[in-house]
């Protein structure tokens, strides 16, 4: 039900872009050329020369669109991400046909010259009507759908946590024409429309078309006879196991010689998607060392005039399974300031910490030289936030699937950073953030959490508890 509708909506959009970009090409072609708003000292081309332009940028922007994942209808797309997405696809394809088409005249294979201000006006109206497109797509085929479909309304086998939890998904749904009508269960809570033996009497009520089962393996008995009754009501059945609660990770179907099992650990970032996230690390950190090396320079220098000691502060911490790295910091305390008090929280008014310390943990510039861990591979630009050993112990045990974090590598900035998971805030949440991070993984999510991280300025998290206190330094 929900994925042929996402699919329909996804042609739907396939179509209004290949719709947006004629548009904004002939709309472009009007404003560059013959508004008079702008000049044309090299007089005014045809028309038809520029038309071989024309399916080259449709094919370039579906391929990129393609290709970042921007036809997969996501709930709740950010309005943000999607502008970012649209900027760079037009960008970039400004840019790629500019390249091309100078090639060719190079090469005398056409004998006319692309307007490079036709192409950079191409981009901010091809932005617009993408948009627009979009929108108008969207409102009309959620009415036309859920006129054409009518209304799919769904009971929920189940009153627990997953039950529930799967309302809430549902919820997300109601443009596609999905109803919650109520839950099946023996507690009398709100929503509760009767007892599992009352399925046959609610369905035929209140126009049941949709079951889904969200019980305990434990009620295997209970499921049996919903799926039973289910069926002889014609009702569209979907069993939600609760064993996908306790999956490592991303649960995937994967078939044995004809058997079928579930990977409860599989994770995107495999293969040559993770070759490429190292090839991204390496040159961002090497090109961020050399570009900042004056400034690391001279705070160098000043680091050693403030206070005595050594100038940078290694630390170790738990990185890719579970190994321990030694992390690299500008010192920002007095020498040997934990040889009396050993791994503990540092205070919000800490007097280990020199005077010089405290502005470069306000800015986060004491954490500049994590670059070489990224450099050297320990940790990368963007992932979960390391943690130290003696914490990490204490974690493991007292927060379901902290440990799950370690199937990557830890960042210097995360997914849980950039959404204001950091100070005091609970680190249980945070961890949500983080595989959510590992689970949903993509080059452009690595992006977006550089670009955030640039707009805020919180390079860094300093590693926080469920209490809020920051680590030692």
């Amino acid at each position: 039900m929900i994925k042929k509708s996402r699919k329909k909506l996804a042609h739907f959009y396939v179509i209004s872009d290949l719709a947006a970009i004629v548009i904004a090409f002939f709309f472009t072609f009007w404003f560059r050329f013959h508004s008079s708003l702008i000049g044309v000292p090299k007089g005014i081309p045809r028309l038809s020369q520029y038309l071989i332009v024309l399916p080259f940028l449709m094919m370039v922007q579906t391929f990129y669109f393609s290709n970042q994942g921007y036809y997969k209808i996501r709930l709740r797309r950010n309005r943000l991400d999607d502008l970012l997405l649209v900027l760079l696809n037009s960008t970039v394809s400004s840019f790629v046909v500019i390249l091309f088409f100078s090639y060719l005249k190079s090469y005398k294979f056409i004998n006319f010259e692309i307007s490079h201000v036709y192409m950079l006006s191409y981009i901010f109206i091809s932005i617009v009507s993408l948009f627009g497109l979009r929108l108008l797509v969207f409102r009309f085929f959620k009415n036309i759908f859920m006129r054409r479909n009518g209304i799919s309304r769904v009971l929920i086998a189940g009153t627990g946590p997953l039950a529930l939890a799967v309302a809430e998904k549902l919820k997300n749904y109601s443009h596609f024409g999905i109803e919650i009508t109520g839950f099946l269960g023996e507690e009398n809570d709100d929503g509760v429309l009767g007892g599992f033996g009352d399925l046959e009497k609610i369905a035929r009520a209140h126009g049941i078309t949709d079951l889904f089962i969200a019980l305990s393996l434990k009620e295997y008995g209970t499921i049996m006879k919903l799926i039973e009754l289910g069926n002889n009501l014609l009702l569209d059945i979907r069993l939600v196991p609760d064993i996908l609660q306790i999956a490592s990770l991303k649960a995937g179907m994967e078939h044995i010689e004809g058997i079928p099992t579930i990977n409860l650990g599989d994770i995107p970032l495999q293969g040559w998607p993770l070759a490429l996230k190292r090839s991204v690390d390496i040159l961002v950190s090497l090109l961020g060392l050399l570009v900042l090396s004056p400034f690391l320079s001279i705070l160098a220098i000043i680091i050693k005039l403030d206070s005595r000691g050594p100038l940078f502060y290694s630390q170790v911490r738990v990185g890719l399974d579970g190994r321990h790295f030694k992390m690299i910091k500008f010192r920002t305390m007095v020498p040997d300031a934990e040889v009396k008090t050993g791994a503990i929280w540092s205070p919000p008014d800490d007097d280990r910490v020199t005077a010089l310390g405290k502005i470069l943990r306000k800015l986060s510039i004491d954490e500049i030289p994590q670059l070489f861990n990224v450099l050297k591979g320990d940790m990368s630009l963007v992932g979960p936030r390391p943690e130290r050993p003696e914490f990490v112990e204490e974690f493991k045990n007292n927060i379901p699937r902290y440990m799950l974090r370690h199937r990557v590598k830890t960042g210097m900035t995360g997914w849980a950073q950039v959404h204001g998971l950091r100070g005091n805030t609970p680190l249980a949440k945070r961890i949500e953030f983080d595989i959510y991070y590992i689970q949903n993984w993509t080059f452009r999510l690595d992006i977006e959490i550089l670009w955030r991280t640039i707009l805020k300025f919180q390079f860094i998290d300093r590693g926080t508890v469920s209490s809020g206190k920051k680590l030692s330094r």
